[in-house]
C-alpha cells in the first residue's frame, strides 16, 4: 500500500482493519517504527485468520541460542509444510530483518520460502512481516504487494506541531490522544490531552494505560490520576547541552533519567548507567562533528535549519573549548566503565560548567 504524504499511521490502520474485516489477503507486512500501530493491526490479523480457523503459527525471530525458542528451520518448515490441524496457516514473523538481507549477493533462505509462499498456487494461508526497518522496496514486499496484500508504514508520531499550525494542540501525538481517548469513552479536552501526552511521552502503549487508568479512575482533572513518566533521548539532550540551552538540557537530562527511553523494541530502558553511557556517546558525536566543522573536514548535513544551527552551535566555541568538552566526556567515560557513580547530576553539572563557557570545572575540575 502506498502511503500518501498526507497519509496518518491511524489512517494507515484503519484502512488495513476495514481490509482485514473483508478479507484475508495472501501477505502483509506492517513496517515503521511505531510498535504500538503494528501490533494493533496484527491483532486485527490474528482475530480474523482465528474466525476463519487459520492454524496459527507464530515466530520472534532471535538469535539462535539456547535460551531462545526461535528457530529458522522451524519457520521454514511453517512456510513450506502443510498445517497440523488446518488448511490453512497465519504465519507471523516479529523482527525478520536480518533474515531478509541477501547472502553473498543471493536471496536468502527465508527470502525464498516467503517468495515460495507467497507464489503458490493454492490457498497456503497468510503471511504477516513486522519489522520496524522492513523496506518497501525489498523483493517479499513487492511480492506480497503484487498478491493483494498491503505493506503499511506506521511511523512514530509528531510530538510537535507542524510549522503552518504552531498551536502545540495541532501536534500529531496530542490529536491522537484525543482520538484514542474518544475509542475509550474517556472525555478530555484539547488542553487535557496535551497534558496526558506531555506527561507520558511519545509512547502510544504507555498513552494507552494512562487513558486506561483515567477512565477507570473517574477523574476529571488528568492531573490527579496521570503519573509524569515522560522521558528525553539522549541526542535531543545532547543537542540542548552542547547548544548551551541550560534550561531545556537540565530538564531533558531530569526527564531521561527519570522517564528513561524507549528502544525501539517497545521496552522501556531504565538502567542509569545504559542511559549515562548513550548520553556520553551522543554528546561525543556532537562535539566530534563541532571540531569537524570549525576544522573544515565536513559539511554539515539535514535540512537548511539544521545545517544553520549546526554551523552556529560549532562557531560558539573555540577548537580548545571544544577539545576541553571531550575530555571532560572521556573522564565521565572513564568513570562509568570502572564503576563509578555518573548519574543525572553528573550531566547537569557538565551542563552548567558548559553553559559558563568553559568545558572544565571552574573551581578545580570535576569532583
Amino acid at each position: 500500500m502506498a502511503r500518501t504524504k498526507e497519509s496518518e499511521p491511524w489512517s494507515e490502520l484503519a484502512t488495513l482493519e476495514a481490509s482485514v474485516a473483508r478479507t484475508l489477503a495472501r501477505g502483509y507486512a506492517l513496517r515503521g517504527e511505531e510498535r504500538y500501530f503494528r501490533e494493533r493491526a496484527l491483532a486485527a490479523l490474528r482475530a480474523r485468520a482465528e474466525a476463519q480457523g487459520y492454524e496459527p503459527c507464530l515466530h520472534d525471530v532471535e538469535r539462535e541460542t539456547e535460551a531462545s525458542d526461535f528457530r529458522l528451520a522451524q519457520l521454514i518448515d511453517d512456510l513450506s509444510g502443510g498445517g497440523l490441524f488446518a488448511a490453512r496457516r497465519l504465519v507471523v514473523v516479529r523482527n525478520p530483518g536480518e533474515l531478509l538481507k541477501k547472502v553473498d549477493g543471493e536471496d536468502s533462505p527465508l527470502t525464498r520460502a516467503l517468495l515460495a509462499f507467497l507464489a503458490s498456487s493454492g490457498d497456503p494461508g497468510t503471511i504477516v512481516l513486522s519489522d520496524p526497518s522492513l523496506r518497501a522496496d525489498h523483493a517479499v514486499v513487492k511480492a506480497l504487494l503484487a498478491r493483494g496484500g498491503l505493506a503499511p508504514a506506521f511511523r512514530k508520531l509528531y510530538d510537535s506541531p507542524p510549522p503552518w499550525k504552531p498551536d502545540p494542540l495541532q501536534a500529531e501525538l496530542v490529536q491522537w490522544t484525543l482520538r484514542r481517548a474518544r475509542e475509550l469513552g474517556c472525555t478530555l479536552s484539547a488542553e487535557q490531552a496535551l497534558f496526558v501526552s506531555a506527561a507520558t511521552g511519545n509512547d502510544l502503549a504507555a498513552l494507552d494505560d494512562q487513558l486506561e487508568t483515567l477512565k477507570a479512575s473517574g477523574a476529571r482533572d488528568p492531573r490527579a490520576s496521570v503519573r509524569w513518566v515522560a522521558g528525553g533521548t539522549p541526542w535531543n539532550v545532547a543537542e540542548q547541552l552542547l547548544a548551551g540551552d541550560l534550561a531545556r538540557s537540565l530538564s531533558g537530562i531530569e526527564a531521561l533519567f527519570r522517564g528513561g527511553f524507549q528502544e525501539k523494541s517497545g521496552k522501556r530502558l531504565l538502567e542509569p548507567a545504559a542511559l549515562a553511557l548513550m548520553l556520553i556517546g551522543a554528546l561525543q558525536r556532537g562535539a566530534g562533528q563541532s571540531l569537524a566543522l570549525l576544522g573544515g573536514e565536513a559539511e554539515p548535513g539535514g535540512a537548511p535549519a539544521q545545517r544553520e544551527r549546526a554551523v552556529a552551535v560549532a562557531k560558539g566555541r573555540s577548537v580548545a573549548a571544544w577539545r576541553a568538552f571531550q575530555q571532560e566526556l572521556a573522564e565521565l567515560e572513564r568513570a562509568l566503565k570502572t564503576g563509578s557513580e555518573v548519574d543525572a547530576s553528573a550531566f547537569a553539572r557538565l551542563a552548567l560548567r558548559w553553559k559558563r563557557g568553559n568545558a572544565r570545572a571552574a573551581a578545580g575540575g570535576r569532583r
